[in-house]
């Protein structure tokens, strides 16, 4: 079935009906649309996001490894994590120009089926001109 999640993420949050979340910055678990995006992707998966204790940079490494499957926060739109992770598309957008930064969730390069996923409920729930 295509797109693919070569290490197996979607099927495993359907078969443990968890997924496990994390905040890049302490910010990002207040926002409303934040909220809004767990929600919808529980519900898009009838699985229980799970909060894991990890920030930062740290947080960011633990998704590379796929020790976490979303990462949530505030990033410049030319974070150097970019090749590394796969961001989704900007919830609300803080700032202007060069110096924005957006409110997005970030997933594990490569498992393009749960990146979908995580993409479609990111734009159900977007700030009207977020990502313009």
């Amino acid at each position: 079935m295509l797109p693919r999640d070569p290490a197996g993420t979607t099927d495993r949050v359907s078969r443990d009906r968890s997924f496990k979340v994390g905040f890049a910055d302490p910010d990002a678990v207040s926002d409303p649309r934040t909220k809004a995006l767990i929600q919808n992707l529980e519900a898009r998966t009838d699985a229980t996001a799970t909060i894991v204790d990890s920030t930062g940079e740290a947080l960011l490494k633990h998704l590379a490894d796929g020790n976490v499957d979303l990462a949530i926060g505030r990033f410049r739109s030319d974070s150097p994590w970019q090749t590394d992770v796969a961001f989704g598309p900007a919830l609300t957008t803080h700032g202007r120009s060069a110096d924005a930064l957006e409110l997005k969730a970030a997933m594990r390069n490569g498992e393009n089926r749960w990146i979908m996923k995580v993409e479609r409920a990111s734009r159900a729930v977007a700030e009207p001109g977020a990502n313009d």
